[in-house]
């Protein structure tokens, strides 16, 4: 019944970190971005039995304490998610018939493609809940006005006006297109780097049942390259490519990983590559636009299968071996 505890107090972390957010502090912004990793870490380290229990623990407690909108909202984006990334990470089926021959785990590229599209139906999901995409874009115009206000400390009938002579009404409008393809994209990495994260430290304990997957081994599934073709495209039909868009936004993010995979596979043995990775890494933390040019990367590795030529380029330098 070890499970059961681990479940039971992976949830009480969660909940707790979901709550902080109510303090409205950046701290506590960046202790709710964690807030997926207790479960992860509980799915991951015993089974996805305990991240179960954890999740609906933390439901039940935020239920208890903060409302059912508050628990509901938990449960979908961030309890039952993060149960079902840790399940599909431990997922596994033998090579063949005898013991001895190992098993396949269920690859990381189709790990990430599954965060993408976890990431795109939430914010998808929140349209449907809102009744229609005029409605809920009209929310969204409610709520950032509403914002604007209380940052100006504006009251609820005076108009608002913006330091810099700005259109708030223009800055509501751009906002309610921006806002949506963000949170999809957001939602995505922030799940990814917490499964990177939830993988660290349970290897670091040994509980990590599978092999740690190296990165620049990482590769998206075929199916990839054209839903996300098909999803650029559909963001520019009238009417449903406020859709399409989301989806995009997240699947950039899949595609952005596998150009860091390819960035640190085909840098292998070049002069500088230690420069050239950190000064990337650093780029990521500052500049949230280099993830356009990884993505790009991505696809065209997705493509070009670049990580491959690079390799058999290496392979022919390589001077042959003396007998």
């Amino acid at each position: 019944m070890i499970f059961l505890i681990v479940g039971l107090a992976a949830g009480a972390a969660s909940a707790t970190l979901s709550l902080s957010l109510l303090s409205g502090s950046m701290l506590a912004v960046l202790l709710f971005m964690f807030a997926p990793l207790p479960i992860l870490i509980a799915s991951m380290g015993w089974n996805h039995r305990a991240g179960l229990v954890g999740a609906a623990a933390a439901s039940a407690m935020l239920l208890g304490v903060a409302g059912f909108e508050t628990a509901r909202g938990y449960a979908l984006s961030i309890g039952l998610p993060a149960w079902w990334l840790g399940y599909l990470c431990l997922l596994a089926r033998p090579r063949g018939e005898r013991q001895e021959d190992g098993v396949d785990w269920y690859p990381i590229g189709r790990l990430v493609l599954w965060t993408a599209a976890v990431g795109a139906a939430l914010v998808l999901m929140t349209i449907l809940l809102a009744g229609s995409i005029t409605e809920y874009r009209e929310m969204l115009k409610v709520m950032f006005e509403t914002f604007l206000r209380q940052e100006t400390g504006t009251a609820a009938d005076a108009p608002i006006v913006l330091p810099g002579g700005g259109d708030p009404a223009r800055l509501a409008e751009l906002a309610v297109i921006a806002l949506p393809p963000l949170g999809a994209a957001v939602w995505t990495a922030n799940t990814l780097f917490n499964l990177w994260v939830a993988g660290r430290v349970v290897r670091a304990s040994s509980r990590l049942a599978r092999p740690w997957p190296e990165l620049p081994m990482l590769t998206l599934p075929g199916l990839a390259l054209p839903a996300f073709a098909l999803s650029i495209a559909g963001a520019m039909v009238p009417g449903v490519g406020f859709c399409f868009g989301i989806i995009a936004s997240a699947l950039a993010v899949a595609f952005s990983i596998q150009g860091l995979a390819c960035l640190h596979a085909v840098s292998r043995g070049i002069s500088g590559r230690g420069l050239l990775l950190t000064g990337t890494y650093l780029l990521l933390a500052v500049q949230t636009w280099t993830l356009v040019f990884l993505a790009i990367l991505g696809i065209a590795e997705q493509m070009f299968q670049l990580r491959s030529r690079a390799a058999d380029r290496a392979a022919r330098r390589k001077p042959p071996s003396r007998n």
